[in-house]
């Protein structure tokens, strides 16, 4: 199962979405959720994000004065934080404070240095994704060593 990762932004902000869109997205390891390229028309809007939400490892914020204007961005956030969701907001924009119920969380001051910042984040996601895959190997393994210790035992009856 691929590492999920759910992108929230404001459409003003579609240049810096569209290059974390492909810089992330992993065929088969990392699957990037953007409702800009993830929701075909004619799908309900509202229900993909949510599902979506509640899917992903990770909901990376891309926080912008645009993204603090967006009521969409706000409740993207909301549903986030009542998940219990890993957030990493990535501050774009210097003297941006990030919002209220993730004002605690260490963010990355993209601001600062875009290429050393997504550079980071695209190291920080991969190794997340490789992580996921060792224990979900280790999982089937797991599972298959335990089978054959039952199959095993049925045997001797």
């Amino acid at each position: 199962m691929a590492y999920k990762i759910f992108i929230s932004y404001s459409t003003k902000n579609l240049h810096i979405v569209d290059w974390a869109y492909r810089t992330l997205a992993k065929a088969g390891a990392v699957e990037v959720f953007a409702a800009e390229y993830s929701v075909t028309p004619g799908q309900a809007l509202n229900e993909e994000i949510l599902q979506a939400i509640q899917r992903c490892d990770l909901f990376v914020l891309l926080w912008s004065h645009d993204a603090h204007d967006s009521a969409y961005v706000q409740q993207e956030i909301g549903a986030a934080v009542n998940a219990r969701k890993a957030i990493l907001p990535v501050v774009m924009e210097p003297n941006l404070p990030v919002p209220g119920f993730i004002a605690d969380l260490k963010y990355l001051p993209a601001y600062m240095d875009w290429d050393g910042s997504f550079r980071w984040l695209a190291e920080f996601v991969s190794a997340k994704a490789a992580k996921q895959q060792d224990q979900q190997k280790m999982v089937a393994l797991l599972l298959t060593l335990i089978g054959g210790i039952w199959l095993f035992g049925q045997g001797g009856d």
